[in-house]
């Protein structure tokens, strides 16, 4: 009896505390308030994509390259965190180039993480503020999938899967912005050939001409991508994903939703799951300045090696 009377008095306690943990009070209700930053502000007001605010913080690396990490829940509940470069183009010594693993400049492709090829790429002369890495890759040699333009040499001019899928994002040569289909880089491929300085590939195009192209694969995934204004600003986007608590990724809608509403006219998917990395300069860390600021799928946070990448950087000219 004595027995019986202790599992009762267990189970009715039990049942109290279930009940006051689940009071209404206890829930914490979705709320968009309190974002303290312009990007952050588009974000949750234009973009549909967050369900519930918890944080934004927004700090400058130059004129004219500011970063956005912003963390909430996503429409349907699930953790989510974003990191975002916005690049002004339109500053005299801020620029995007393209990074490849241990400064290769010939198909001798090989591979190296990202804040490893920013380091490396990294000079007086062109300082790097910030770095994403770049396009899918074979795993077993680290060949580019898509284009590979470095410095005005061009590394790889044609596309290694038989789709009409793989896009490209470039940079030419009087500093312009460009996104493309492989289709326009084919049908172009001799007046591209001379204009472009930097380029690299990407593949699902996910906005063209302002308007989001609508993608059946809704996986939500770790994602990197990158977008471009009317007015020569670029935008790029990591999202962490695979990490319950942390954060949980994006779909292609998602993601195209996010860019809209920074006003970007053309955005594409760059290599993502353990490939998505952001990295940060921070002179603070004096033994290795460039920080990675999310949180990479592979090996429980440590940075894929890839192929290339692309390198926001600050030049003394």
């Amino acid at each position: 009896m004595k027995t019986k009377s202790i599992l009762y008095g267990t189970m009715l306690l039990t049942s109290v505390l279930f009940c006051s943990c689940n009071s209404e009070e206890d829930f914490m209700p979705y709320s968009t308030d309190g974002a303290t930053t312009e990007l952050g502000k588009k974000i949750i007001n234009d973009s549909g994509f967050i369900g519930h605010y918890f944080s934004d913080k927004s700090y400058s690396l130059a004129n004219g390259v500011n970063v956005l990490e912003l963390d909430g829940l996503s429409s349907t509940g699930l953790a989510t965190k974003i990191l975002l470069f916005e690049v002004n183009l339109n500053e005299a010594n801020i620029n995007i180039k393209v990074s490849t693993a241990n400064n290769y400049t010939s198909t001798s492709y090989s591979g190296q993480p990202i804040s490893g090829q920013a380091m490396l790429h990294d000079t007086p002369e062109a300082k790097v503020l910030g770095a994403v890495n770049g396009d899918f890759f074979d795993t077993k040699t680290y060949t580019p999938r898509g284009i590979l333009y470095k410095n005005g040499n061009c590394i790889k001019s044609s596309n290694s899967l038989n789709d009409n899928v793989c896009t490209f994002f470039a940079i030419t040569k009087d500093k312009k912005a460009v996104i493309g289909s492989y289709t326009d880089y084919s049908e172009n491929k001799n007046n591209i050939k001379e204009n472009i300085f930097e380029a690299i590939g990407g593949r699902v195009r996910l906005i063209k001409d302002g308007e989001i192209l609508s993608q059946s694969n809704e996986t939500l995934e770790p994602r990197t991508c990158i977008g471009v204004t009317e007015d020569n600003i670029v935008y790029i986007m990591e999202v962490d994903g695979r990490n319950f608590w942390h954060s949980n990724g994006m779909s292609y809608n998602q993601m195209a939703s996010v860019m809209k509403s920074l006003e970007v006219k053309e955005a594409i998917n760059l290599d993502g799951g353990g490939s998505s990395t952001f990295v940060v300069r921070n002179d603070e860390n004096t033994e290795n300045p460039f920080e990675v600021r999310n949180w990479p799928y592979d090996n429980g946070g440590v940075e894929r090696a890839v192929t290339n990448g692309l390198l926001i950087v600050e030049t003394n000219n």
